[in-house]
């Protein structure tokens, strides 16, 4: 149902919404006709978003599933301080992960990394800002170092990765010669829902009850505490590197924690960032992809959906 139509049926009813009350509904359109009905019980002529949202907190604690579905807010003009503001944030995050899931020992900020003796050994967290064949340009809250790095290992970073690098002096250069991604700490248990989840490229559907998605290249479905992630495989297609098959794309972006790193290469600014993995999705679902895939990865139930499929979440299947 558009949002027009919505306006139409509660104007029918005798009722108003405010714009804030509309998007939320027009994202919960299951419970259009209890909000309705709940509505003229109390006698409510206009119906605004708090409104929405206390009768959506009570739904859910009768055991009813509230979807929340949330697109990426581009910011249409921004400055240099805007991009140097978004990229502390998601360093000040990945970082904190990074070391959690790799539990490192001997951790040394950029600015101190150079007073190592001839041999020592320590470990720094950078993001990615230059790189040549044989060299990394990292930068943290503190300085900015170029780490000496095998060709093959520079080859797996992309522009404004976080990782960590595992580094020793030797001749008076900084030698790094192990890679540390944020990656998943653990495998996870999957978790699965059981009601009777519905997917396709222009909607997802929860019974009988239909809502629009729209085109963009990164979503994120809330079902209660249950995430699913929508991926379009355009931005798999940015970082594929020769014969490398989408799956190990995805893959090494996922355990970058996020899903398009690279501003070298997006050129965007969110009001949030969605592609970000701060917390791990239960479904991972790659949108228009040319075949069917299915494939659990670390408590991750990948999928590769196609335009005009449809994935039945509960039976994990697409037709």
């Amino acid at each position: 149902m558009e949002k027009k139509e919505i306006i139409k049926l509660f104007l029918e009813n005798e009722i108003q919404l405010t714009p804030s009350a509309l998007d939320l509904i027009f994202q919960n359109q299951e419970t259009i006709d209890k909000l309705i009905s709940y509505a003229k019980q109390k006698n409510i002529l206009i119906v605004d978003e708090k409104f929405v949202e206390e009768f959506l907190s009570t739904q859910r604690a009768k055991g009813g599933i509230k979807i929340e579905i949330l697109y990426p807010e581009e910011v249409s003009e921004f400055s240099i301080d805007d991009v140097v503001r978004m990229m502390k944030e998601r360093f000040q995050i990945l970082s904190e992960i990074l070391q959690q899931n790799n539990n490192i020992q001997n951790l040394t900020s950029l600015s101190r990394v150079k007073r190592l003796k001839e041999g020592e050994e320590t470990t720094v967290i950078g993001m990615v800002k230059d790189k040549t064949t044989y060299s990394v340009l990292l930068e943290d809250l503190t300085s900015h170092e170029t780490i000496q790095m095998d060709a093959k290992l520079v080859d797996k970073l992309f522009y404004d990765d976080v990782v960590g690098v595992r580094v020793r002096k030797e001749e008076g250069k900084l030698i790094g010669d192990k890679i540390f991604f944020p990656s998943l700490s653990f495998f996870r248990k999957p978790k699965m829902l059981e009601v009777d989840l519905k997917i396709s490229t222009q909607e997802i559907k929860l019974t009988s009850n239909a809502i629009p998605i729209e085109k963009k290249e990164v979503i994120r479905v809330l079902l209660n505490d249950f995430q699913i992630f929508l991926l379009d495989v355009s931005i798999i297609e940015k970082y594929r590197r020769g014969n490398e098959g989408e799956i190990d794309v995805l893959i090494s972006l996922i355990e970058r924690r996020h899903l398009n790193p690279s501003f070298f290469t997006s050129q965007k600014i969110y009001k949030r960032d969605l592609f970000l993995v701060d917390e791990v999705p239960d479904v991972l679902i790659v949108i228009n992809t040319k075949y069917t895939l299915y494939k659990p990865y670390k408590g991750i139930h990948v999928f590769f959906l196609p335009e005009g499929k449809t994935l039945s979440l509960k039976e994990k299947k697409i037709e």
